[in-house]
């Protein structure tokens, strides 16, 4: 939207596109999250990891800990972005990859405030359903004053559908994790290198994919064999340097857990983060061009179709990556 001039590098006296993205994005955050826990709490009911008892945790948890992490995640979504465009950067190449660190952050703290008052039960179960109702209808307010506007309304359509669908992969990719959970936690230094080769994926992903659906919206590529063939020096600019920064990532996993788990590989985990690397870029390169052209040729905004699918998608392909590393690092005698 910078690039296309409907927003302006500036937060205050935006434009009226801009406002209409924020109001959006919130009334997103709340119906996405509620449905969220709901896809989440059948899954697990019917893998047997939940009950119905907690019904609750999955209504409260994600809807609360989620809005609060949008309340910080917007400001600086937007600041960073227009810093970035304001230097002459390139916003598709920094934004996300920042953006994906730091709310990694912000989303796991939230989380786990809200969840420990969860836990608390009594009264606070309370306040948090209260929580949920005010937020309940200031999503109704929100949605009935900007019903008339069509980029509010698109928004919602597109990103209501998109995010069922993340939501589903999300869910999967829990059920896929809890059951290597046992694997993961015997090899030592693998939960910390984990969340940083989800990351990185994504971050590949989304950097090809904002890339691609800007070139498109500007014009610059009419075809998918053009979007190819302008996508394979991106992607392998971006592999050279992810590929080096996994090697960096098990190395740092290597340093934080030696001191407490004696047992712990360099070469092991070394090896894991380039083979998962390798094995997984591919794909969700691929992936993040077919998204983003047939998005823009069915006349979907690829800004609510392209990073929300890839970086759920990208989170599976990450964890499914890692069977095959393991397996080829202990082949190697590793």
């Amino acid at each position: 939207m910078l690039h296309l001039g409907l927003v302006r590098p500036q937060i205050r006296g935006n434009t009226d596109v801009y406002r209409r993205l924020i109001n959006a994005v919130f009334v997103l955050t709340f119906l996405d999250t509620l449905g969220m826990g709901m896809i989440s709490f059948v899954l697990n009911l019917l893998f047997g990891r939940a009950s119905l008892g907690q019904l609750y945790i999955f209504a409260l948890v994600p809807t609360i800990s989620c809005t609060m992490a949008v309340s910080i995640s917007v400001p600086l979504t937007s600041l960073i972005a227009i810093m970035a465009y304001k230097r002459g950067l390139n916003p598709d190449i920094l934004v996300y990859p920042i953006l994906s660190a730091v709310n990694d952050i912000v989303v796991t703290s939230c989380f786990i405030a809200t969840s420990f008052l969860v836990l608390k039960g009594g009264s606070v179960l309370y306040l948090l359903g209260g929580g949920v109702l005010l937020l309940m209808l200031f999503s109704l307010f929100l949605a009935l004053r900007n019903r008339k506007e069509e980029f509010f309304s698109q928004t919602l359509r597109e990103g209501s559908l998109i995010v069922v669908f993340s939501s589903i992969f999300g869910s999967m990719n829990g059920l896929f994790l809890s059951r290597m959970m046992q694997g993961i936690q015997h090899s030592p230094g693998m939960v910390v290198l984990y969340p940083a080769l989800t990351s990185t994926l994504g971050d590949i992903g989304s950097i090809i994919g904002s890339i691609t659906t800007t070139s498109l919206a500007l014009g610059y590529i009419r075809n998918f064999r053009e979007e190819v063939r302008a996508g394979i020096g991106p992607i392998l600019q971006v592999e050279a340097v992810a590929a080096l920064m996994h090697v960096v990532f098990g190395a740092v996993a290597y340093l934080i857990v030696k001191p407490v788990s004696p047992g712990a590989s360099l070469p092991f985990l070394m090896g894991v983060a380039l083979v998962s690397n390798l094995s997984s870029f591919l794909v969700i390169s691929a992936f993040a061009l077919v998204v983003a052209f047939f998005s823009f040729r069915r006349g979907l905004n690829p800004d609510n179709v392209v990073i929300p699918i890839i970086t759920s998608t990208s989170d599976t392909v990450a964890t499914l990556s890692m069977f095959p590393a393991f397996s080829i690092v202990k082949l190697m005698g590793v």
